[in-house]
């Protein structure tokens, strides 16, 4: 609220206020009704943060939102979210390429793995042709003695090194790789909407710091007026304590008044500052005390003209589309835990190589692999009933919650609609406390009305400003949480 209307007429020593009232804003936490918060979506204005001097700018709200979102740690946060998720889903359609490992080794024994003594042999040589039985009689029957005294051992395979490459590609794994990759696309809608609500909760957040700046100054402004106002006043009563036309008595009183509001000022002031540093704090500035907050407009706008269709609102918000998501999460999982218990089927190929006998070997081959599990299906069974209830409890939840949210529409539509009729209320309570001090004022001039009485219709009219200040912002708290649930632009 601008405080130059209220103006000083001097009149015979006397201060008159006259003032065509003009809203102003008074901050308030904002609680939202779901932890997770909701977004203002506005016409966006362009702005160029390259090299922003807080010291020697004026911030409307607006800036204040772009910095915001451009420098807040949040919303850098869920950036990276998403980034995270889309290399979930990479990762997950590598499935569909084949597998490749190589394995390789070497080793040297102690002792040879192949250690025969040829005495424990047992040889039987024979032919099916009789004259080759006959050579062979003769040739063990001249030599065979002289064998016997011969020491034969064979030793082998005491050291070696292999290599083998193998490349698996998976034709059908019950649905799992297919699946999966819906479930990773999911995974970042998911993150997608929880990064927009971080976006939401940032935005409310930066308006709840800029308001409580506005309001911290407006109530200063209103303190300082009506500050001037006593000074003002206390020159009058002074002059008349000395003339012998009022008592000291009532110099006290005023004196205590002007101690009241001066402490008022001192705190406002020091608010201001904490204020000025949360908001840049909020928005990613370094704190100047030069800052200054762009004058806004006191207009109010009449809450009917934002009036939507509950059930369309809730459909369209971040929170009940996370809920079907989270549905859609549950309906995969329970095709991928019947995938479990389906064939797995694939096809491969493998190249080795070795030397084991100090002689190089290669080999390579093709096969195709079937899986079937067999007694596990009696485990599956259960598992697949226990996700069929899982999915059920999820779809539940949703339907529960979207009701929960549709009510959650209606008290704010009511709540809004109620604030704005106290708007009006506190609007005519000022002109009614401007009138009564008015009245009041001409009476003490007149000599029939004590200075007592003076100083509690001031007071009124402080109060009647500041309440009405408070409805102001109240409402303007209000019709930013409903626009931003039901998704009205700006």
């Amino acid at each position: 609220m601008n405080i130059s209307n209220l103006r000083h007429i001097k009149n015979n020593h006397t201060l008159f206020i006259y003032n065509k009232y003009q809203p102003n804003f008074i901050f308030a936490v904002l609680m939202l009704c779901l932890s997770s918060s909701i977004m203002i979506a506005q016409d966006t204005e362009v702005v160029d943060t390259t090299n922003y001097k807080a010291d020697s700018s004026l911030l409307s709200l607006q800036q204040c939102i772009n910095f915001a979102l451009q420098n807040n740690a949040a919303i850098k946060n869920a950036e990276l979210d998403i980034d995270a998720e889309i290399m979930t889903k990479k990762a997950a359609y590598t499935k569909f390429y084949p597998s490749i490992s190589a394995t390789s080794g070497a080793f040297k024994s102690v002792n040879p793995f192949v250690d025969v003594d040829m005495k424990d042999v047992e040889l039987k040589v024979s032919s099916s042709d009789a004259n080759v039985n006959d050579v062979l009689q003769t040739l063990y029957n001249t030599y065979g003695p002289y064998l016997s005294n011969i020491d034969l051992n064979m030793k082998m395979v005491d050291d070696g090194i292999y290599v083998s490459v193998m490349a698996v590609q998976p034709v059908y794994a019950g649905g799992r790789i297919v699946n999966g990759n819906k479930l990773a696309n999911l995974g970042i809608d998911a993150m997608q909407l929880k990064s927009d609500l971080t976006e939401k909760d940032v935005i409310a957040k930066t308006e709840d710091a800029f308001w409580l700046v506005v309001s911290l100054q407006e109530k200063y402004k209103t303190v300082n007026a009506f500050t001037t106002l006593l000074d003002t006043l206390y020159k009058d009563v002074a002059g008349a304590c000395e003339a012998g036309l009022t008592t000291k008595n009532d110099l006290l009183k005023v004196k205590i008044k002007q101690n009241e509001l001066r402490s008022n000022e001192l705190k406002l002031r020091n608010g201001i500052v904490l204020a000025k540093m949360a908001l840049c704090q909020q928005i990613g500035l370094d704190y100047d005390e030069n800052l200054t907050i762009a004058e806004t407009n006191d207009s109010i706008d009449n809450p009917w003209q934002y009036a939507v269709n509950f059930d369309m609102a809730v459909e369209n918000r971040d929170e009940a589309k996370l809920l079907n998501i989270s549905v859609d999460v549950e309906r995969f999982k329970e095709k991928m835990t019947r995938g479990e218990y389906l064939p797995q089927v694939g096809i491969g190929a493998a190249y080795t190589y070795n030397n084991l006998l100090d002689k190089n070997a290669n080999n390579a081959l093709v096969f195709a692999t079937i899986s079937v599990p067999i007694s596990g299906w009696w485990e599956g069974h259960y598992n697949i009933k226990k996700q069929k209830i899982q999915t059920q409890i999820a779809a539940n939840t949703r339907d529960n919650a979207n009701q929960l949210l549709k009510l959650q529409m209606i008290q704010m539509w009511n709540e809004l609609t109620e604030l704005y009729q106290q708007v009006e209320y506190s609007a005519e309570a000022v002109e009614q406390a401007k009138d009564n001090y008015k009245y009041v004022k001409d009476y003490y001039d007149a000599g029939m009305s004590t200075i007592a009485e003076l100083l509690e219709a001031q007071s009124l009219l402080q109060q009647s400003y500041d309440a009405y200040n408070d409805a102001v912002i109240d409402y303007r708290k209000s019709l930013t949480t409903y626009r931003l649930n039901s998704g009205i632009t700006y």
